[in-house]
């Protein structure tokens, strides 16, 4: 109860009627006022060459090197340079940090905050993109403390500082384009709000020293005279939560777009590069020529826009997202051939592609045709058809339009057509696989009669007015499968074949864009520019622009002296579109001296429906204890509610974090410098990038990225502190390992989260709380208005096939208070079974306290918001950020265990161990968990093939090809099989014939047959030959515990492998014929020496006595010529390796000769 003493007043006069509601609103806001933060925080970004200036846009997306140099000098810290897993690059951009106020200048604000204590930190989450090339699935955020930094300022009088900063790294990641930044406190020093933006990467700029230069077009430097304050609002189309930049159109007769990468705080005014061109005709007849861009569409790498009746795309320049082009360089027209009428958004991506629907016109009326992108690549496609013929020939055999047309599930369509002839509107489905139209509904041509329940269900016997119902679009939302048509009225179902007429919403203005924001809530503009909210589980509509309650909160805004609610502008709103906060609407502006000015802002809608609340809120006099007060009724039927006992967060969140600070610097005043914030921005990169290396398929021996980086350095980390802690580290800048790390135990806050992830069976659990009011708050109340028993808790499943929930109530007579134990649970009975993070199943669980829906409020730090209602959407699949892994180490000692022996490779290799090929092999996995750091022994079953291989290198490596693969690992081939169960008695295989392998019988033995690939290899030298083989291994289809599909392939080392029968027979036959050759030498030589020994000796004997004789009987010639004999016998008969020196004369031969035959027979004694 709200309640305001009058004194002795004992009546309320009637003027004080219509006044106590606007004093109730404007003593709120005072009382938000007292608390109001008076500062902001902001961001800009600043380049890593010049890290004190100042861009506008996110282009470049190169790391860059030569940061590694900066840490060549960091000696006392345990960071490597040369290290094979160390990457220290950087990135490109910093982030510059600082305060915004209203009364201080930032230099001033920014000094302090500093000297109170005041640092901020920030968070970048980075979108996973649609069609991930290089990394899996994954949500990713990285939380850095901004370093402090001096600005070199040349007017400074002042010793210490005049003008500081804070900088921290803009990291980006392989694969993403999307980043969202928040900056907080640390909790110190002057009290901040959290700011939230986006910093994206802009495609569509190319590098300029001098202006800002853009692909697409021509930057314009003035917007005059490009809005009107008559102008009509339009819609904003762009992927969901996927498209870095974002395109509005619409300019009338001029063809420029307005694009921003940072969610509109900032923007671009483009005039687009395409001729305005007109090609009327009989098949394509236009009414006017006109070269507004309308229908502009936002994908993650491609903006489309439609001119008249002609389609153009332009592909961004995204080295990031790896794409398979390079980017446009002009605008290129598709769907040449075809008169379109209208493009249509598909706001979520199917089968990691992007679609736009184009619907046709003129001749081609009736006929649709699907845009894709893919990677880059637009196609189109022809004209959808079921056996060559269009829509309306095969429904109604007549002409009809399509106003709308929704791609709600992958190749499911469904169609808004209007018969003219029958003056009627229908829902039509297509299947796109099976080729098939289907009509599904007729909807009504009048408009039904209200109904004081806010809904009229459409049975056919309800009672209708004589309005024509006017039906312009459809929308659907995935989550909760509310499905819309919308016009002059809003008709609601959750089958698509059963609807409700939404009867609080007036069907006199039709809508003209109707917004959803998938998170439980939706906005709709009608043609007289009214903006009317509701939420998908609810039937209440609030017109929340224009309404008095608006026009309160621009006159308090007024009062605060905010830029954006100023006191002489006029103002129209030219879109409205729902972001991570809320809804948005982006207005132009125009003062009274006639400054013109575009500006995105927050539309506060809880505090526009709670200001609503207020003024429609009866109230009457009371009197208690002698003095007259006005009492106001309480809508809402709780006090307080409160969230509590909730569950670790990134178990169903799947958020991955990672924690940074700026590294410890040695001078005492605590500002970094230039080098310190660049050796900042090459830690984070290699934080990251052992993130994304972090994939391989074996485990290493401790489950976190950050392993390998301080694996060798935990040893030297106490003399490195020491260093530090005395001011003596090289470089002037120490590395603190443990402020490098990645966080699995985040602690919840007292909030649901957004997203939930369930696994098979898993269940989310969690404690509400309320309370009703206490005695003094409800005065004047009787039981039945503050009691439990009007406090009851409701909660709708979007896919009751699919998750089951648990409410559990309590009741705290004595707290005044009910407990909720609620309980959502995945009941295992989805049929999908895909890979970590792939085509998961969007529902959702709305939560609402029953009669709260726009009735309860709560004031938070800046402004009330709404309380009561809330929506968890749920993921339901294999949930991103589990893998299997190769447990090497555990593999490798099991291995040795059970052969009793373990042959390594000749060559060791640390990385990839060898297994011996007449060992039995037991392979072991992990389920590892990458956002909690959970790392357990997979037990379930799985198959296990050989997918390709190749001989002595990993670069021999071929793989195979279905055939082979079957003919390799089933027993369709008994002679091809390269391996084989090691326990023979269990044979149980998949429908394919692949085994199934589990923990408990993993034992496989190698065999390589005479058709396997490793069969007969031949040695390349004294090594046995060895196998590189790439393992398949999947639980798909054989392990009903988990939705995941643990698909890994790794490589497996194999050497000592045997060789084919044949090659071995003849090898054995050359070893044994050389073998027996050399023994019968042997005994031959040892036969045969004794006879030669002595047959020597008689001969050497002999020759002495012969060269004795003729010595003193022949002549002088003579005597020559018997020294050259027995010179050439010695030479042929002793050793071959002496030498015979040259005699001169005969005398001297002779003397020479008989000096060796002395020698030769004192050798012969000796023998």
């Amino acid at each position: 109860m709200w309640k305001l003493h009058c004194g002795s007043i004992k009546e309320v006069p009637k003027m004080w009627k219509s006044f106590l509601p606007n004093l109730l609103c404007l003593l709120l806001q005072l009382k938000l006022c007292l608390s109001l933060r008076q500062c902001k925080w902001a961001a800009s970004l600043s380049e890593t060459k010049n890290v004190e200036g100042y861009i506008t846009s996110y282009i470049h997306q190169e790391e860059i090197r030569s940061v590694v140099e900066s840490f060549k000098d960091l000696k006392d810290s345990p960071v490597d340079p040369n290290d094979r897993d160390a990457r220290y690059y950087g990135f490109p951009y910093f982030l510059k940090i600082y305060l915004l106020c209203l009364y201080r200048k930032v230099p001033v604000a920014n000094r302090v905050g500093h000297y109170s204590g005041l640092n901020p930190i920030v968070r970048v989450s980075f979108r996973e993109p649609v069609n991930p090339v290089r990394q899996k699935q994954e949500r990713l955020q990285i939380e850095m403390k901004a370093a402090p930094y001096r600005m070199n300022v040349t007017d400074c009088e002042s010793e210490e500082i005049c003008t500081m900063v804070w900088f921290a790294p803009m990291p980006f990641l392989n694969g993403s384009v999307v980043n969202r930044i928040t900056v907080r406190t640390n909790g110190f020093g002057l009290p901040m709000l959290n700011r939230r933006m986006n910093i994206n990467i802009n495609g569509f700029m190319e590098p300029s020293e001098k202006d800002e230069k853009f692909r697409i077009g021509e930057k314009l430097k003035s917007m005059k005279h490009i809005f009107g304050l008559k102008d009509p609002s339009r819609p904003l189309w762009a992927t969901y939560r996927h498209a870095p930049v974002l395109i509005l159109g619409g300019i009338p007769e001029k063809k420029i777009i307005i694009l921003s990468n940072t969610n509109f705080e900032s923007f671009h005014i483009i005039e687009v590069a395409i001729d305005s061109c007109w090609i009327g005709s009989l098949s394509c007849p236009q009414g006017k020529f006109s070269s507004s861009i309308v229908d502009t569409i936002a994908t993650e790498s491609t903006l489309f826009i439609r001119q008249n009746q002609l389609v153009y795309y332009f592909t961004g320049h995204y080295p990031l997202l790896h794409l398979e082009t390079k980017g446009s360089v002009l605008w290129t027209r598709i769907l040449n051939n075809v008169c379109v009428k209208k493009l249509v958004p598909v706001f979520f991506p199917y089968n990691n592609t992007e679609y736009v629907i184009a619907l046709g016109g003129g001749s081609q009326e009736g006929e649709f045709f699907l845009i894709s992108c893919k990677d880059g690549i637009v196609k189109a496609s022809g004209s959808l058809k079921e056996r060559k013929r269009t829509l309306c020939y095969r429904i109604f055999r007549s002409n009809c339009i399509i106003s709308w047309a929704l791609l709600t599930e992958e190749n499911m369509f469904h169609f808004l057509v209007f018969r003219k002839s029958g003056n009627r509107t229908y829902v039509v489905s297509y299947d796109r696989e099976q080729e098939n139209f289907e009509l599904i509904y007729r909807a009504p041509t009048r408009v039904p009669m209200a109904s004081d329940k806010g809904f009229v269900m459409l049975l056919g016997t309800e009672k209708y007015t004589d309005k024509p119902l006017i039906a312009r679009g459809l929308a659907y939302n995935p989550f909760n499968k509310a499905f819309y048509i919308w016009g002059n009225v809003i008709l609601q179902s959750q089958d698509k074949i059963n609807y409700i007429y939404l009867s609080n919403f007036p069907s006199d203005s039709p809508i003209k864009d109707f917004v959803l924001s998938f998170s439980g809530s939706f906005a709709v503009m009608t043609d007289r520019e009214e903006l009317w909210v509701s939420s998908d589980n609810g039937i209440a509509f609030k017109k929340a622009y224009p309404s008095d309650a608006w026009y309160k909160l621009n006159a308090l805004q007024r009062m605060r002296g905010s830029s954006r609610y100023a006191v002489s502008s006029r103002h129209s709103i030219i879109s409205i579109y729902y972001d991570e906060t809320g809804l948005q609407e982006l207005v132009y502006i125009v003062n009274k001296d006639g400054k013109e000015k575009f500006t995105k802002r927050d539309f506060p809608v809880d505090t526009v429906l709670t200001y609503d609340l207020l003024i429609s809120t009866p109230h009457k006099k009371m009197t208690f204890n002698g003095k007259d007060y006005i009492r106001f009724t309480h809508r809402c039927p709780f006090a307080t509610l409160r969230v509590v006992d909730l569950p670790l967060p990134q178990r169903f969140t799947r958020v991955e974090h990672y924690w940074a600070t700026p590294p410890d610097i040695m001078d005492k005043s605590g500002f970094h410098y230039q080098k310190s914030i660049i050796v900042y921005q090459g830690l984070v990169y290699q934080l990251l990038q052992l993130h994304s290396s972090y994939h391989r398929p074996y485990a290493d021996p401790v489950h976190d990225p950050t392993w390998r980086w301080w694996k060798n350095q935990k040893e030297e980390a106490e003399y490195f502190n020491y260093m530090a802690s005395n001011w003596k580290s090289l470089g002037g800048i120490f590395v603190d390992m443990t402020n490098y790390a990645k966080i699995y135990n985040l602690i919840p806050e007292n909030d649901l989260p957004r997203n939930l992830y369930l696994d098979k069976n898993t269940a989310y659990t969690f404690n509400l709380f309320l309370t009703i009011r206490t005695a003094r708050e409800s005065l004047g109340e009787t039981a039945e208005e503050n009691s439990l028993h009007y406090i009851w808790v409701s909660l709708t499943l979007a896919h009751p096939e699919y998750v089951e929930a648990e409410l559990q109530r309590q009741e705290l007579i004595s707290r005044g208070s009910v407990f909720y134990r609620i309980t959502i649970r995945d009941n295992g009975n989805y049929p999908r079974q895909q890979l970590s993070g792939k085509n998961l199943l969007r529902s959702s669980a709305g939560i609402k306290v029953v009669n709260s829906e726009l009735s309860c409020y709560h004031h938070k730090n800046l402004s009330p918001g709404l309380k009561g209602t809330d929506t968890l959407r749920i993921h339901i699949g294999c949930p991103p950020g589990k893998r299997l892994a190769f447990d090497i180490t555990h593999t490798k000692n099991y291995t040795t265990e059970k052969n009793k022996r373990y042959f390594d490779c000749v060559e060791p290799d640390p990385e990839m161990p060898c297994f011996f090929f007449s060992d039995v092999f037991y392979p072991f996995f992990l389920i590892q968990d990458m956002v909690t750091g959970d790392s357990g022994r997979f037990h379930g079953s799985y198959l296990f093939s050989i997918i390709g291989g190749g001989a002595f290198s990993k670069s021999n490596i071929r793989y195979f090809t279905q055939e082979e693969i079957i003919m390799y690992n089933t027993v369709s081939n008994s002679s091809a099989l390269i391996w084989a169960r090691a326990d023979i008695e269990i044979d149980e295989t998949n429908e394919e014939g692949f085994p199934v392998l589990s923990e408990s019988n993993s034992g496989i033995v190698w065999i390589c047959q005479k058709n396997s690939p490793c069969y007969d290899i031949v040695p390349q030298s004294m090594a046995t030959p060895n196998y590189y083989f790439v393992i398949k291994v999947s639980n798909r289809g054989v392990d009903q515990t988990t939705y995941c599909d643990y698909a890994l392939e790794f490589i497996v080392h194999i050497h000592g492998l045997r060789l084919s029968p044949t090659r071995a027979l003849h090898i054995m036959k050359i070893s044994m014929a050389v073998v027996i050759g050399l023994v019968v030498l042997y005994i031959f030589v040892d036969a045969v020496a004794p006879q030669v020994k002595e047959y020597w000796k008689k001969l050497v004997k002999k020759m002495e006595e012969t060269m004795a004789f003729r010595a003193g009987t022949e002549t002088t010639s003579l005597q020559d010529n018997m020294c050259m004999s027995v010179l050439l016998y010695f030479r042929l008969s002793s050793n071959p390796f002496s030498i015979v020196t040259s005699c001169g004369t005969s005398e001297e031969c002779l003397l020479q000769a008989r000096s060796r035959l002395g020698d030769q027979a004192r050798m012969g004694k000796l023998l």
